[in-house]
């Protein structure tokens, strides 16, 4: 899609906390080296602007490919939002990580959560011949890998229009008349049957469900480090590379987009082909697109 014309206008004031989707937007994946914005990021902390990491994925992650390289100095500055809104860690003077938030699950809603998994995995497999496999080392969350094949072990973002063609025809071939739709719909059933609230996302080769999301990470960035440093939303940042719809479905950045950051500005930097939400402006270029937002808010700051 065509970049937003007003999107440079809207990005020309001086953010003051800038908050971003970690894969496909800053980096291209888990492997990608960081040495086009680590001197970005470290820049923008040195004014005391707040960089916070939001992502699905544990600390471990980005910790090893970016945060760890950051100077322990300036970290007093840096945030990871992690684990899909379960977790917010912080850096020490020493600039070792410190979980400041966190959501852990009791004995029962992991047990209540592996029943939802089990039993669907069992329903899918009578009822349609459909083989999926339980992803249980996720943190607060379970994950059903409903294409585990060779050829989509670990697929790139690039390829997630390909993707939702072998899983459409997948399931097309098991009879799932209602595609991915109709698996989320027996998720939510299954949920309401076992007696446990659960947020469901799909990144089209998973269907997700755990008890927070990105929604929690954003609550955070506002209520607590927004507010605590008397930051109004106009002046946070949030970009990603996912917010519009996929195969009918919300992005995965989408959940990024609360009514209680209303006035922030969101930006989108990803290929979007069908378009982004209307809280949404985009921009477009990938991590090559990040990078230019981030030259742009140093030489807001005098910095280029």
């Amino acid at each position: 899609m065509e970049q937003d014309p007003l999107v440079h206008e809207r990005l020309g004031r001086r953010f003051r906390i800038v908050a971003f989707d970690w894969d496909g937007t800053a980096v291209k994946d888990r492997t990608a080296p960081v040495d086009d914005i680590l001197p970005r990021l470290e820049a923008l902390m040195a004014l005391d602007v707040k960089i916070v990491i939001i992502t699905g994925t544990h600390l471990g992650n980005p910790n090893t490919q970016f945060c760890s390289k950051v100077r322990p100095a300036l970290k007093r500055n840096l945030f990871a939002c992690v684990n899909r809104g379960a977790e917010v860690y912080g850096f020490d003077g020493a600039g070792e990580p410190v979980r400041v938030r966190g959501r852990d699950a009791t004995a029962e809603e992991n047990a209540r959560m592996d029943r939802v998994s089990v039993e669907l995995q069992e329903e899918f497999k009578a009822k349609y011949g459909l083989d999926v496999a339980i992803v249980y080392d996720r943190f607060n969350r379970r994950k059903l890998d409903i294409i585990p094949t060779p050829e989509w072990a670990d697929p790139p973002k690039a390829r997630i229009g390909e993707l939702l063609v072998a899983v459409r025809q997948r399931l097309r071939e098991h009879g799932v008349a209602g595609g991915i739709q109709e698996l989320i719909d027996r998720l939510e059933a299954k949920c309401r049957e076992v007696g446990i609230a659960l947020r469901i996302t799909t990144d089209v080769k998973h269907l997700e469900y755990g008890l927070s999301d990105k929604a929690d990470s954003v609550e955070w960035i506002i209520n607590e480090l927004a507010r605590g440093l008397g930051v109004a939303n106009e002046d946070v940042l949030f970009m990603g590379d996912e917010f519009g719809p996929i195969g009918g479905f919300d992005g995965s950045d989408f959940k990024m987009v609360s009514p209680v950051a209303r006035g922030a500005v969101y930006v989108s930097v990803g290929k979007e082909p069908n378009g982004v939400p209307d809280e949404v402006m985009y921009y477009g270029k990938g991590t090559e697109g990040f990078v230019e937002i981030l030259d742009g808010q140093l030489a807001l700051w005098g910095e280029a």
